[in-house]
């Protein structure tokens, strides 16, 4: 009998374990949508273009953690962002830099906030040709 008890209450344990990491996994933070139809750069890595979710992985910590994901699952990105600071827009909205023919992901904005999140540039990005880093376009992406 005091087997059996003990084996009830370990299989409590274990299946509130796996209830708790569930729970964990699926309260992620924002998460966003969007239709990117250019390829672009994010951090070293070079993604397709393509349907993507944009998800922050990290909702309790001080410093944000982009992912992104294609939506066949094949290209995924993670990049650890900077708050910034700028005007409330009504969409979410993803901003890329543009040198030439190359994009680099930027920035991730939400509905309704003033704060978004930068990622920083990377090495290729800084090492963009100066001819080019003069010409720099802003593409900003209104998502879902």
């Amino acid at each position: 009998m005091k087997k059996q008890v003990e084996t009830i209450f370990a299989l409590l344990f274990l299946v509130g374990s796996i209830a708790v990491a569930s729970r964990a996994q699926t309260s992620g933070g924002t998460q966003l949508r969007a239709s990117i139809p250019f390829q672009f750069n994010v951090g070293n890595q070079t993604m397709p273009a393509g349907d993507y979710t944009v998800q922050q992985i990290n909702p309790a910590s001080d410093r944000c953690t982009l992912r992104l994901r294609s939506k066949d699952g094949r290209s995924v990105a993670l990049i650890q962002m900077n708050n910034v600071l700028g005007r409330a827009s009504e969409n979410p909205r993803l901003v890329f830099n543009r040198y030439g023919r190359e994009y680099y992901f930027s920035q991730a904005w939400t509905s309704g906030d003033t704060t978004g999140w930068q990622a920083p540039k990377s090495k290729a990005e800084r090492s963009t040709r100066p001819e080019l880093a003069r010409a720099t376009e802003t593409v900003a992406l209104t998502i879902r």
